[in-house]
């Protein structure tokens, strides 16, 4: 299990310094696209590789590579936008998605399954420098392997371009 998160480390950071090299640093109060790391709370005690890019003013796709205990998933999700009156750089978003993974059993074999997802939160761009958080509470169904409803809370950092 270590040996997941080193390399998930590894990959993100190797990831951000090659991000921050290539582009100019985005001091404004809003982002085109964002990659960092990501925790979830509740029903699952996980971490994530997760990326951020706006389509356009309104709508955004997120994505992330999670690592937990005894499994891996890839989740997606689509995201609409809007920003909080008053407050630069802060918008509130909902939106649908799905997650696919493997979880590993005790006989040492895995199990794939699928979920419905759904988001809403909160995303916040820190002007004057490159840098995103978003918070957000997860609802999940898990369609295949033991149907069953879960909510989480995700935390994300990341840096924003």
């Amino acid at each position: 299990m270590m040996k997941k998160y080193f390399f998930a480390s590894i990959l993100l950071s190797s990831l951000c310094v090659f991000t921050l090299s290539t582009k100019a640093q985005n001091t404004s109060s809003s982002y085109k696209t964002a990659i960092g790391a990501k925790a979830y709370g509740g029903a699952f005690n996980q971490g994530a590789i997760n990326i951020k890019h706006f389509l356009n003013n309104t709508s955004a796709l997120e994505g992330s590579l999670s690592f937990g205990n005894n499994f891996t998933a890839v989740e997606a999700v689509y995201e609409w936008h809007q920003p909080i009156n008053n407050a630069p750089g802060l918008l509130w978003y909902v939106g649908p998605g799905a997650s696919l993974g493997s979880v590993k059993n005790g006989s040492n074999s895995s199990t794939l399954f699928l979920a419905a997802k759904g988001t809403l939160g909160l995303d916040y761009k820190v002007k004057g420098a490159p840098i995103n958080f978003a918070l957000d509470i997860n609802p999940q169904l898990r369609l295949t392997q033991q149907t069953d409803f879960d909510i989480y809370a995700g935390f994300a950092f990341r840096f924003a371009f």
